[in-house]
């Protein structure tokens, strides 16, 4: 874990208020004031500054969102002041508000917008409150770091504090209509999230993309009251267990069942406490409380083919090792070339496109002529907070803090101190 401190008040999951603290700070650029450009597009004008020691990060205490991957061209444009500091020789150029700049990769790791040209990367800060940048329809607060991939094409990394980007997670992965404890739960639950996978994707250069592979996050137009009020009210609240921050999931529907965080992702020994799923009544009113999907052999097959697997006929399918206390399958054996191979359920999932097959707690496979029918429950992975759950014991009039108790049975509430 980098950066983040749990010298904490420890709030049980049963009593405490939340403690409401100055909202977290955005970055700020240790660059002395920009030259102020006086043409729309005018002549470069920098100031020269050491650079910066760490070009990739501002600091610690910022998530980095990926938010445009690969991409080798896109128009930006701010609101209010921004200035752009190349990130090899830390010189600045301030931009023009509401202008549009056709953003570009160059030959090698160059960089180019509208007239002016960086090394490898360049960030875009804000001088102050109230600004964002505009790339294409969406609108972004926070700084924006642009990095040069060398293939002529570019990633564009969201740079914000912690709390604004629950802020932009939460409307993002729940709706701002649901009842309101249900949002508290749902933010308390993606920053823990979010504090236990940090630097989840540093290889490609930040923390998070922006979807479902991380959390889904978006711009600052799906934020709503009720999400940041929600996100306020729970503060630096996060889960931990045995002193440690809870790698914390949520889903969709459990189906009547969360899953043990062992039987989707590994070992079944292995699950701490709060993650070995409990039974919930709760979900039972969710209209993806049951589903049923068809998929054809020749679809089947390619998917096996695709992911290693050198068969030529498909000749049966049946369920393999499960949890029975939940119902959720760990393996599914697949006959093939007149062998049987024990397949990871959440791979083969995956691999048929987990919005139609919607959860790995199959309740049966029918064969047909030509492909096979599957019965199940639930939408997700099954593991940690049942939305829908959390949904209905929230119109039943439970607090957040209820909700996080049943579905992380163990967990503690605890406040950072940062």
């Amino acid at each position: 874990m980098r950066g983040f401190s749990l010298s904490v008040a420890v709030l049980t999951l049963a009593a405490c208020a939340p403690q409401h603290r100055a909202p977290s700070s955005r970055p700020v650029s240790a660059n002395p004031p920009p030259v102020r450009a006086n043409a729309i597009f005018p002549t470069p004008q920098r100031t020269a500054v050491p650079a910066p020691a760490r070009a990739g990060r501002v600091s610690d205490s910022i998530i980095q969102i990926g938010i445009v991957r690969q991409t080798n061209r896109i128009t930006l444009r701010t609101e209010g002041r921004f200035s752009a500091v190349d990130q090899k020789n830390g010189e600045t150029i301030e931009l023009q508000p509401s202008v549009d700049y056709l953003l570009l990769a160059g030959p090698g790791r160059g960089l180019s917008l509208g007239p002016y040209q960086f090394e490898r990367q360049f960030r875009l800060i804000s001088a102050g409150p109230g600004g964002f940048v505009r790339l294409g329809p969406k609108r972004y607060r926070g700084s924006l770091l642009v990095r040069a991939a060398g293939d002529a094409t570019f990633t564009i990394v969201n740079e914000v504090g912690l709390e604004e980007y629950i802020e932009g997670v939460l409307p993002a992965e729940m709706s701002p209509e649901w009842p309101f404890e249900a949002l508290k739960a749902q933010a308390v639950v993606a920053r823990t999230f979010a504090l236990a996978n940090l630097d989840k994707f540093r290889a490609q250069g930040f923390d998070f993309s922006d979807d479902n592979r991380s959390q889904a996050y978006g711009d600052i137009d799906r934020q709503k009251p009720s999400t940041d009020r929600a996100v306020r009210e729970t503060q630096g609240q996060v889960l931990t267990w045995d002193g440690k921050m809870l790698r914390a999931f949520f889903h969709s529907c459990c189906g009547g069942h969360t899953c043990s965080v062992g039987t989707i992702w590994g070992s079944m020994a292995a699950a701490p406490k709060p993650l070995r799923g409990v039974a919930d009544r709760y979900c039972a009113g969710s209209p993806e409380y049951q589903w049923s999907a068809y998929f054809t052999t020749d679809d089947i097959v390619a998917a096996l083919q695709k992911h290693g697997f050198p068969l030529s006929k498909l000749q049966s399918l049946r369920v393999g090792q499960f949890d029975r206390s939940s119902g959720y399958m760990k393996t599914l054996n697949v006959k093939m070339n007149r062998k049987w191979v024990e397949i990871r359920a959440n791979d083969f999932r995956n691999w048929m496109g987990n919005k139609d097959f919607k959860s790995t707690k199959v309740l049966r496979i029918v064969p047909k002529s030509n492909g096979y029918y599957f019965v199940g429950k639930g939408f997700g992975h099954g593991v940690g907070l049942c939305q829908w759950g959390a949904r209905a014991m929230a119109e039943k009039g439970k607090d957040y803090k209820s909700i996080l108790k049943f579905y992380f049975p163990g967990a503690k509430l605890e406040t950072r101190d940062d």
